[in-house]
């Protein structure tokens, strides 16, 4: 599989959908604007925004929530028809590289230079800006970061200082001190997710990089299985050791619940799980679990990146006015409110505001994090990608295969 254009991919299947979506697009009036997002916390930022543009602007905007498995979908049958049916597109950022590729979002610098702005001000985090330019870093500016997600490592700090343990700086740290509570405590030293397809790459990707694994070469080749991604993988398998039964299976509902139920020492996992950590209706941990950056090994450690993107279809009738309500809602002062609702900022401003930081003890750990993240690679196909690399990595932790043999097929098929 090249890392080339992948758009033709699913183009049978979005044209038969793309009558019947078509129908579901109305309006209270044509000044409406519409947006179709991810349904959850996010949408809850977007809808208490949107309420107070229509209440200082005039100008409504209606969010439609979709499942996530089902907004990927829906995005590209509408982005790919002859005429869209939304004015601002809500993307999570491993999709954008096909959305961009495939030309349907509306490059942004005409809109800027417009209001007599060169583009988006430094107070923006560059690992999540760098996101939202195609080819990634460098190019043309398609949209912006409305939330900051990347991968945290949860640890239990109380059950260290309890056995006077440093936290786990490194993966053999991780392993050494998670067996040794594991075994005083009589819970699991470290919970993953590892439910074959996203779950277990998520996861995966951060000890890859620590043991000096990278996907591709200079030349686009994969190299899974390098010496170093079949060390990372044999020390994934090391861990299931240490790990609840049935782990292979999990996602991150499975691993936030062990946390939760104080099951477990360790887990990385994302920053959407910190709130329920102190709800004592949910929690048993409430002031137990410290933050920390991914682990390092060979290399330093880096979380994956998982930002929420906000983009203006290029087929937008109502651009400009897309436009506006864009630079609202990723304003300071919107990021803030939207934080307060537990979505991570993508601005460095935010991320320091006192109360926030009284509030998200994390934030400071968050920032860094976000600072030293890593993008999934940035391919068109990385859907297709990370389905096929994630068989694999399932099938290595079922063990049906070895770690060699896992990623000799992975590369194999990549």
């Amino acid at each position: 599989m090249k890392l080339c254009n992948g758009g033709t991919v699913v183009a049978a299947a979005l044209l038969l959908s793309a009558l019947a979506l078509g129908a579901c697009r109305s309006r209270s009036t044509d000044s409406d604007l519409l947006m179709a997002v991810n349904a959850g916390v996010e949408a809850d930022g977007l809808k208490a925004s949107a309420a107070e543009y229509r209440k200082e602007r005039g100008i409504a905007i209606r969010i439609i929530e979709y499942p996530y498995q089902s907004l990927f979908e829906k995005l590209m049958i509408s982005l790919t028809g002859p005429s869209s049916n939304y004015d601002l597109v809500m993307i999570d950022d491993p999709w954008f590289p096909r959305l961009a590729e495939m030309q349907t979002l509306a490059e942004l610098a005409p809109l800027f230079r417009a209001r007599g702005l060169t583009g988006p001000d430094g107070d923006f985090v560059e690992a999540s800006l760098a996101l939202c330019r195609h080819p990634y870093r460098t190019g043309a500016l398609y949209a912006l970061p409305c939330v900051g997600n990347t991968q945290l490592f949860f640890y239990r700090r109380d059950l260290y200082e309890k056995h006077g343990l440093e936290p786990p700086r490194t993966w053999d740290d991780v392993y050494r001190t998670g067996k040794e509570i594991g075994a005083r405590e009589g819970i699991y030293g470290y919970v993953m997710r590892a439910a074959q397809g996203n779950a277990i790459v998520s996861d995966f990707m951060p000890l890859f990089w620590a043991f000096g694994g990278e996907m591709f070469d200079a030349s686009g080749r994969p190299r899974v299985n390098s010496p170093e991604g079949v060390a990372a993988l044999e020390f994934m398998l090391r861990l299931a050791e240490i790990a609840p039964p049935g782990y292979a299976n999990f996602n991150a509902d499975e691993v936030g619940a062990h946390l939760l139920q104080g099951t477990a020492v360790m887990a990385i996992n994302w920053p959407a799980w910190i709130p329920a950590f102190a709800d004592p209706a949910r929690s048993k941990v409430i002031g137990k679990i410290g933050y920390l950056n991914v682990p390092s090994q060979k290399r330093p450690g880096a979380s994956s990146i998982g930002n929420w993107l906000v983009g203006i279809p290029r087929r937008s009738r109502h651009a400009e006015e897309a436009f506006e309500f864009l630079l609202w809602v990723t304003a300071p002062e919107q990021m803030r409110q939207s934080a307060l609702k537990g979505n991570p900022p993508t601005r460095r401003s935010v991320f320091e505001d006192p109360e926030l930081v009284a509030r998200f003890p994390s934030y400071p750990v968050q920032y860094r994090a976000l600072v030293g993240s890593r993008p999934r690679p940035r391919s068109a196909v990385w859907n297709e990608i990370e389905n096929t690399f994630g068989i694999y990595l399932s099938q290595a932790n079922s063990g049906y295969y070895s770690a060699r043999e896992a990623l000799d097929a992975a590369n194999r098929d990549i």
